[in-house]
């Protein structure tokens, strides 16, 4: 219950700030001693590249070096001189970079989770400034699989080379960090490695946003100096081999057919199986955001991911259908206080995180409880977000195939709870999206079994108490995200990971 609590409190702020301004307010965070070191983790599979070997980190100085020693009474002089502004970064900073860097891009993406400006004098909406892109679901998923995808890759390089090298961390040289951090070798810097990631596919992704996202990148990167955790060639180190990782992951995101996801749909309406179609309800009525989303590469096998596309939903003329419409209605008819209160809780439309970073806060809260360090954060983040991605391109292929219409188009009486998405009905996103998180973080924290599907239940659920989903388009959310959930977990159990 307290859980609960939080999460409502954190989303709601969330919310309110996410259109203003670049700040992200979820508490004071934890500080903790990571439960593993993982020596092995530099064999760990990676995502986007072949393996860790394929970036080479050169090899440091030895600490009993000059240019060593200069740089660790350095950082000796800073613990004794640093200033207020200073302490508060390594604060913020210590309670985990790739839980920080996750947190940026929900509060980014919260900010410009907006529904195009119309303009009564020309009658038409704005055209999308590139450099300001309205993040839909499909963007948020596309964005949130990258960044985890890319701090995990860098993190494993960062693993190789700290086994390979063995340089002592700084704790083992006699200083006293000002934060718990893993006990593992110093060079290269995690932290670096995160921080440079980080910021190179955010700037990708939110151009408006550059200036912001370096300053974060460089104070991270300054905060391993001021805390102790590092010198300045372990920090040197790190950032130039996410440079390199980064790269790959962007040469992914300019291929990846993202770019014509908004091309031409008007077509596959008119071959859509259904007497009735979907029609905006946005008054005035706006054509959708990314309806070719379903044609972006997927991250996992993309044979085995089209093979989990749901069959066609009930024709609207058949009985089954109308049976569906009659349940939302009646729902809707004789909504309980905590009925609503369920589809507001999960409701994670305009200026929110998206349905996926939701389940990303709930994430981030499961693995700072389970002490995870910043390479298991990192794999956390990695494969629920590719799951979610590929769970969102099946279930947007979907919406485009039938364009199946909201409940409300075809029963105005219907009075939902939320603002009706401006996107076909078939499959629901929540219910695709929590099925597939349940199951991933079902299988990396097992103890929350029980409290994770209460929360997926009432995730999957909340939009027929809202008034704006079928039980059947939920029915095959929760199939396409399992399937797509086993999928990830099967990923994982062959990466190396123990």
């Amino acid at each position: 219950m307290v859980r609960n609590l939080c999460l409502t409190l954190l989303l709601a702020g969330a919310g309110l700030t996410g259109c203003k301004e670049n700040t992200i307010s979820e508490g004071v965070l934890p500080y903790f001693e990571p439960a593993t070191n993982d020596a092995d983790g530099g064999t760990w599979r990676t995502v986007l590249l072949s393996s860790a070997a394929t970036i080479t980190v050169s090899a440091p100085t030895a600490i009993t070096s000059d240019a060593y020693q200069t740089e660790l009474t350095s950082v000796k002089n800073g613990l004794l001189t640093s200033t207020p502004a200073q302490n508060t970064a390594v604060n913020y900073w210590g309670q985990g970079g790739v839980v920080r860097w996750n947190q940026i891009a929900r509060q980014l993406v919260a900010k410009y989770n907006t529904a195009p400006i119309f303009n009564d004098a020309t009658g038409q909406y704005l055209a999308t400034d590139p450099n300001a892109p309205v993040a839909s679901l499909p963007f948020a998923t596309r964005l949130y699989a990258l960044l985890g995808a890319a701090q995990y890759d860098a993190l494993v390089v960062a693993w190789r080379a700290k086994y390979q090298y063995n340089r002592p961390s700084l704790n083992r040289q006699g200083l006293v960090t000002r934060v718990p951090v893993a006990d593992v070798p110093s060079y290269p810097s995690e932290g670096a490695a995160i921080a440079e990631t980080s910021a190179q596919i955010l700037t990708y992704f939110f151009p408006n946003e550059a200036e912001y996202i370096r300053a974060k990148a460089t104070e991270h990167k300054q905060s391993q100096l001021w805390g102790g955790i590092n010198v300045a060639s372990d920090v040197k180190a790190g950032e130039t081999l996410a440079a390199s990782v980064a790269a790959v992951a962007l040469t992914r995101a300019r291929t990846d057919r993202f770019s014509t996801a908004t091309d031409s749909w008007t077509s596959l309406k008119a071959r859509a199986p259904y007497d009735v179609t979907w029609q905006s309800l946005e008054i005035p009525a706006r054509v959708p955001v990314v309806p070719l989303a379903g044609r972006v590469k997927t991250w996992f096998d993309s044979t085995t991911v089209a093979r989990l596309a749901p069959a066609a939903p009930p024709a609207t003329s058949s009985t089954a259908f109308q049976t569906a419409l009659a349940e939302v209605r009646n729902t809707a008819d004789s909504r309980t206080r905590d009925q609503w209160a369920t589809a507001d809780y999960w409701n994670d439309g305009q200026a929110t995180y998206t349905i996926a970073g939701h389940w990303n806060l709930i994430a981030e809260q499961l693995l700072q409880e389970d002490r995870q360090n910043e390479l298991r954060a990192a794999r956390t983040y990695a494969l629920l977000n590719r799951a979610l991605h590929d769970v969102t391109t099946v279930g947007w292929q979907a919406k485009y195939t039938y364009f199946v219409p909201r409940p409300s188009q075809l029963d105005p009486q219907i009075k939902t709870s939320v603002l009706i998405p401006n996107s076909p009905a078939y499959v629901s996103d929540h219910a695709s999206q929590s099925a597939a998180a349940n199951t991933i973080l079902t299988y990396l924290f097992p103890v929350e079994t029980t409290w994770l599907k209460k929360q997926s239940d009432a995730a999957i659920i909340s939009t027929l108490y809202a008034g704006t989903q079928y039980r059947f388009s939920i029915d095959a959310g929760t199939q396409l995200g399992t399937n797509v959930g086993t999928l990830a977990t099967n990923w994982a159990k062959a990466d190396g990971a123990k």
